[in-house]
């Protein structure tokens, strides 16, 4: 039995409540036994290797090309890597609400339309206000067709392996940058840079749109299912427990109610400070390494940190479901500490690619620790809204750290400072993350 609370609350978000089409699944013949949801994984997984591999890992790729083609320093290229990620978390304010409204497809078509053309224009700049502008556009396409909306398709579709779905879908940036870095340093070196960027822009379209407009769907009464493919059959002992966790799913939260628990700033200030080095890290990588392990092993260890992602990911994706978020959240973030302090004081080639692998290990899965822990906290219904407000602070803050680890190299001639400083900021994200509890339900009474 399905209790009534939970069928009143998918009436709210318009989602089908009769009872004849909730055991619909199991009762006609030759329907598909797929949860349709598997499908949307599949698609939103593609799409962040696209999305990732381009729009993420390139950037290290590109930065090296750029700098030995205008002569423009490392700090000046940074910066325009970091307002980058400033764009893209204000632009998470704005398309937020028209997602959790209206569905992200629209939004994502758009998106990968401007992010394509960003891509290709980012091969003709001359000037240094043409790259700062690029990068701008650029922001605004990938906001659009990159984590926030497909977070919110995947928590919508998913609530019981949300965990699961996610990390699933999250492999997909780790193998964005295993084939997009070396496909990425190939075209450059073969065929140079504007060429190779004209191509990027090309299959973010035709990779992106398509399937995009064909498979991609706001939530399960869309096509008449439910959360996770089944109803939420329980006995009586278990029944009113399930129908007050659903209520706080399906609960609509106004930006302003967000913003004044502490959750909310638990999870925004944890998460800024952990990725602010994470973000750092990527982007310098392959210079970084290339110090010591030549641009072709830099290029190496890159892919080694993606493949090491998509382990990390299945294995954190299945604890995640089952296990405290906040807790498996710090275990990470203690590991990436080690990581980086490893990689800062050492230039032994084994270390380097250890270390290198280690993070990988930990990178995928903190990304996908900031999406469970707010819709763990916040719900379902509300989802992109909130999670769109964090994304303001969280990647404004976070966009500094290419910055600067850019100045710092560009002052001392090494990583290893910046590198000391982003494993100190990571220890007090431990200690923020403790706060990311769900929020009292005194506060029941939804605002209109």
């Amino acid at each position: 039995m399905v209790p009534q609370c939970i069928l009143l609350s998918f009436e709210r978000r318009g989602m089908r409540n009769h009872s004849s089409e909730i055991v619909t699944e199991k009762e006609k013949p030759g329907q598909s036994r797929i949860f349709y949801g598997w499908w949307i994984v599949l698609v939103a997984t593609w799409i962040s290797v696209i999305t990732s591999g381009i729009g993420f890992y390139s950037h290290g790729v590109i930065l090296d090309p750029i700098q030995n083609r205008f002569g423009w320093s490392k700090g000046i290229i940074s910066t325009a890597i970091s307002l980058h990620f400033v764009i893209i978390g204000i632009m998470g304010f704005f398309i937020s609400r028209p997602i959790d409204k209206y569905g992200p497809r629209q939004v994502m078509v758009i998106g990968s339309i401007i992010a394509g053309i960003a891509v290709v224009l980012l091969g003709h700049i001359k000037e240094i206000w043409h790259l700062y502008a690029v990068y701008i556009l650029m922001a605004m396409g990938w906001s659009g067709v990159s984590l926030l909306p497909i977070n919110t398709v995947i928590t919508n579709w998913f609530i019981r392996r949300r965990g699961f779905a996610m990390s699933i879908t999250m492999m997909g940036m780790s193998l964005g940058g295993i084939i997009m870095v070396p496909l990425s340093t190939y075209l450059i070196s073969y065929l140079g840079l504007r060429t190779a960027l004209f191509i990027l822009g090309v299959l973010v379209l035709v990779g992106i749109i398509p399937l995009t407009l064909l498979v991609i769907k706001q939530q399960p009464s869309d096509i008449g299912q439910l959360p996770d493919g089944i109803p939420w059959q329980s006995s009586s002992e278990q029944e009113t427990a399930r129908a007050h966790f659903m209520a706080s799913q399906q609960r609509v939260w106004t930006r302003r109610q967000a913003m004044g628990t502490l959750p909310f700033w638990s999870i925004v200030v944890a998460f800024l400070f952990a990725l602010t080095g994470q973000m750092a890290y990527l982007t310098h990588q392959i210079s970084f390494l290339s110090l010591t392990l030549g641009r072709g092993g830099a290029a190496t260890a890159v892919s080694i940190t993606a493949a090491a992602s998509i382990m990390g990911r299945l294995v954190v994706g299945l604890v995640a479901d089952r296990r405290d978020k906040r807790y498996v959240t710090i275990v990470l973030w203690a590991i990436q500490i080690m990581a980086m302090l490893s990689l800062a004081y050492s230039d032994h080639v084994i270390v380097l690619y250890l270390g290198t692998f280690v993070f990988g290990l930990v990178m995928g899965s903190i990304m996908l620790m900031q999406p469970l822990l707010t819709s763990e906290c916040f719900g379902m219904v509300s989802f992109a809204t909130v999670s769109g407000l964090m994304g303001v602070f969280v990647f404004s803050g976070a966009a500094m750290g290419p910055t600067i680890a850019g100045i710092i190299y560009d002052s001392t001639g090494s990583y290893r400072m910046a590198l000391s400083l982003f494993a100190a900021l990571t220890f007090f994200a431990i200690l923020a993350v403790l706060f990311a509890k769900p929020p009292g339900r005194q506060k029941k009474t939804p605002a209109h």
